[in-house]
């Protein structure tokens, strides 16, 4: 499914593409060299950035400068501090760098991917991120000003970054499978001239997005042979995952969950403050030490559930248990 923040600052945008987007720990099963991102969107073409996603390209977007000029391509301001009529300091809002528009695979995906050990449903994952997003690149508006209406423009840039591993809960680094899409705060006039976004044409097309991603997913995952089954809200499930495995490798959905029960609050909104509010700190887990938390936790869970379990060597689409499956990797 898609997801995407609230606006992110300068500052934020430069502190998470250091500390989350790029950072290797995000990334354990291709552990040893920083992730190096993605470019995608016709405005990203149209000022030539191709390939890897570079820190100073990064940086100089987030503050809403050309990539390679370093031109001013919408108003920037520094926040500053003042005092107001009752003698409070108030922080002003920092120039807006874009949003992060996160897709998130199926949990059965997740696992059979990096558990499973099938490198092909990564690339499935890619090419929906991918479908995905150049449907919501449609929907780009830049932002007029005064009473005008905002313009549909249909051209972003956009900075993707995959990871396989949800934040720990508990020293335990679920498998998960999402793609950060970082969607710069700028766009183009048929004119030439650069505006900022208006982005509420995104919030408004998120759930067709989601559809677009899942059903370019399951698509793709049939054709790899897998049997599929709908799950919630309509993602695609692959079958054998029996519902102990996939509660336990989601420790942080339950933690997110558990929050919102306790403050009594729903919504995306809600969740996305909730799961700030609920981060563990940041540990340095090697990768051995996830690769081998995943593992067990697979044995486990087939352990615990061996008869259920149907045998391995069974038709390629047969849906086998992926709790098995983990432990002796396969492709169907």
């Amino acid at each position: 499914m898609l997801t995407i923040s609230k606006s992110l600052s300068a500052s934020q945008a430069q502190t998470y593409h250091k500390q989350d987007f790029a950072s290797e720990t995000q990334s354990y099963y291709r552990q040893g060299n920083a992730i190096e991102g993605e470019w995608q969107g016709q405005l990203a073409t149209r000022f030539g950035l191709s390939g890897a996603v570079s820190p100073l390209e990064f940086q100089r977007l987030s503050e809403g400068l050309h990539p390679a000029t370093e031109q001013p391509m919408v108003r920037s301001r520094a926040a500053f501090e003042y005092k107001n009529a009752d003698g409070e300091m108030i922080k002003s809002v920092e120039h807006r760098a874009g949003w992060d528009a996160t897709f998130s695979a199926p949990k059965s995906v997740s696992l059979t991917a990096l558990v499973g050990g099938d490198d092909r449903i990564r690339e499935a994952h890619r090419a929906a991120v991918t479908e995905a997003l150049d449907e919501l690149e449609r929907y780009t508006q830049a932002r007029i000003g005064g009473n005008h209406p905002a313009e549909t423009t249909g051209k972003f840039i956009a900075a993707k970054f995959e990871h396989d591993t949800a934040r720990p809960v508990a020293g335990y680094a679920a498998p998960q499978l999402h793609t950060h899409a970082v969607i710069f705060n700028v766009t183009e006039r048929a004119d030439g001239t650069t505006r900022a976004l208006q982005e509420r044409g995104f919030f408004e097309s998120q759930q067709f997005a989601t559809a677009v991603y899942q059903s370019e997913l399951m698509y793709r995952l049939r054709s790899l042979g897998y049997e599929i089954e709908r799950g919630k809200s309509g993602a695609p499930e692959i079958k054998g995952y029996t519902q102990e495995y996939l509660d336990a490798s989601s420790p942080r959905s339950r933690q997110i969950r558990e929050q919102l029960e306790k403050t009594g609050r729903a919504g995306a909104e809600a969740a996305e403050i909730a799961a700030h509010s609920t981060r563990d700190r940041k540990q340095n887990l090697t990768a051995e030490q996830v690769l081998d938390a995943h593992r067990k936790m697979a044995e486990s869970s087939a352990t615990s559930r061996k008869r259920s379990l149907p045998p391995l060597g069974s038709a390629p689409n047969s849906g086998r248990s992926a709790e098995r499956a983990a432990l002796k990797p396969g492709k169907p």
